[in-house]
């Protein structure tokens, strides 16, 4: 299945069902005003193409993260959130590009699997 969308200047990538918009811009109400554009653009694709989008899952994060509370995107009528972090393919990206909330998940993850290869180790030992 192929996706043709095509908003000038900008980066859209399309991930079986995840839809990011890469958008630059040189002042804050220049960017507000891409965003704005971008995401109607975006939402009159998905109607045209028989698909939708949700409002509740949608967010929008800037880099970096001063004067962020200063973008205001708006999608019939309602806000769209802005986040400090938002998961992306899997990694878990933050406005400052950090990446210690990705770290501390990988971390508390690999903690499981220390203990279960520890129980494992310790329980072949008596087998030699």
């Amino acid at each position: 299945m192929t996706f043709l969308v095509f908003l000038p200047g900008e980066n859209v990538n399309l991930f079986a069902d995840d839809t990011s918009i890469f958008v630059s811009g040189i002042d804050i109400c220049a960017l507000n005003n891409k965003c704005n554009y971008c995401i109607e653009t975006l939402n009159q694709w998905f109607i045209a193409n028989r698909l939708h989008m949700s409002v509740d899952k949608t967010n929008i994060m800037v880099f970096p993260k001063t004067k962020s509370t200063d973008i205001c995107v708006n999608l019939n009528e309602m806000n769209i959130e802005n986040v400090h972090q938002c998961r992306y393919l899997g990694i878990y990206v933050d406005d400052m590009l950090i990446w210690s909330h990705h770290i501390d998940i990988i971390y508390n993850k690999l903690l499981k699997y220390i203990g279960i290869f520890y129980k494992k180790e310790t329980s072949c030992q008596c087998l030699y």
